[in-house]
């Protein structure tokens, strides 16, 4: 009986400890989301930045506009981005069992890339509708494309965690390829649309935008959240997660 409440006790302050960790960390978030909206060329005081977050109509409309259709657009794009990047990154992890593997281990980015350089290099879209979100559509079909085949192949018998990673790398180089081959053939603005596109850029941010990411994150992490007990279970390895069902 001892034994039973002292393992309890270590539970019980390990996840004390884990959900100070997580306010903590929401808190310098918080934090941190301010005070990169209080910082810019303005020299805005940080008091005046506060009350213009809580209180639009009340401040200045110069300092409005600064701050709800400048700066805040930015931050919170920002803190989305981070959210799904940790999110999947988070994900990976969990069921390849390894610290290191992201989107990227298994090609997924790489199709992303292929998809947006399609699109920016022929004018080709997956997606006949796309209309303005012609680069954004390619990337995220030829990402759910991708992620399909390497389900497909997780559901056939006697696949490990070693074979999937080799099918994920063997996608990233065959992604890569055909990548090098468009910008090869693109011209000069084109090869610097597709650089830019990978490298990413939060300028063009805003409210709109964020309310897409925002829905798509109030759909994906309860989803995660629902399934934490199968996704634990996979770190402790395939046959004991076999076992647990």
């Amino acid at each position: 009986l001892a034994a039973e409440i002292s393992v309890g006790d270590k539970y019980r302050r390990r996840s004390l400890r884990k959900a100070l960790a997580v306010a903590a960390s929401l808190a310098l978030l918080v934090l941190a989301l301010l005070i990169d909206v209080a910082v810019g060329p303005g020299n805005f005081p940080l008091a005046d930045v506060l009350a213009t977050i809580f209180d639009r109509e009340s401040a200045p409309s110069r300092l409005a506009v600064v701050v709800w259709d400048v700066r805040l657009p930015v931050a919170m794009m920002a803190v989305l981005v981070g959210c799904m990047l940790g999110a999947a990154g988070a994900e990976m992890q969990t069921i390849l069992n390894n610290p290191l593997a992201d989107p990227f281990t298994l090609g997924i980015s790489s199709a992303a890339s292929f998809g947006a350089a399609l699109a920016i290099v022929t004018g080709i879209g997956v997606l006949p509708v796309a209309g303005p979100f012609l680069v954004t559509g390619n990337a995220f079909i030829f990402a759910l494309l991708t992620s399909i085949i390497l389900f497909v192949f997780t559901r056939m018998r006697g696949v490990s965690v070693e074979t999937f990673v080799l099918v994920g790398i063997a996608l990233l180089f065959t992604f890569n390829a055909l990548l090098a081959f468009l910008q090869y053939s693109a011209s000069e603005t084109q090869l610097q649309a597709i650089v830019f596109w990978m490298m990413g850029s939060l300028s063009r941010a805003n409210w709109t935008k964020i309310g897409i990411c925002a829905g798509i994150l109030a759909i994906a992490l309860p989803r995660f959240a629902s399934r934490n007990r199968m996704l634990t279970a996979l770190t402790l390895g395939d046959d004991r997660a076999a076992s647990l069902g």
